[in-house]
């Protein structure tokens, strides 16, 4: 549950609150409902706040409640689009998912992408570092930072029918 005065201080009740700056969450909420493993990077994002590091501790050793019921759950889903497709930052998003070890686990072909190298001359880093690089270089371009070098691309991204197609296609193309 996350309460209109997000950045207020945290009242009983609240999962997800802000301390010392950073988002963090009651440990239990994973455990109650492991979509919560995605929504705190979803609402990370969307609030521009980094993750406290006792709650990616706590996710890191919550990564056994990601399994193929959560993979299958539309709420997971939908959490995980919105980030994928966040008009904010979704390379940071995805990143610091990819440090936690969530990606990996709730995208298994992401997961066998982590570490792996590419030699070819188009791909100068690994293939996980690459596909995130990527999305957020689609999301750049997506918010006119690149119109004066790249006008053609960013003409063409404001008539994509379906946002979440390219993104999907962005994150898995090397998979």
């Amino acid at each position: 549950r996350i309460l209109p005065g997000f950045l207020k201080p945290r009242s009983a009740g609240d999962d997800f609150y802000v301390e010392n700056g950073r988002l963090t969450a009651d440990p239990a909420i994973f455990r109650r409902d492991p979509v919560n493993l995605l929504r705190i990077f979803q609402i990370a994002d969307e609030k521009s706040v980094d993750i406290h590091p006792d709650a990616l501790r706590t996710i890191t050793r919550s990564l056994d409640l990601i399994t193929e019921t959560l993979r299958q759950d539309p709420a997971a889903n939908a959490a995980f689009l919105a980030m994928l497709t966040s008009r904010h930052n979704p390379e940071r998003a995805l990143r610091l998912m990819n440090e936690a070890g969530v990606l990996g686990r709730f995208v298994p072909e992401f997961g066998h992408a982590v570490g792996l190298m590419q030699f070819n001359m188009y791909h100068h880093y690994t293939v996980d570092e690459h596909l995130i690089r990527a999305v957020g270089n689609v999301a750049a371009i997506e918010r006119g930072e690149h119109k004066d070098t790249n006008p053609l691309t960013s003409d063409i991204v404001k008539r994509i029918q379906s946002r979440n197609a390219l993104y999907c296609a962005i994150m898995l193309h090397d998979m």
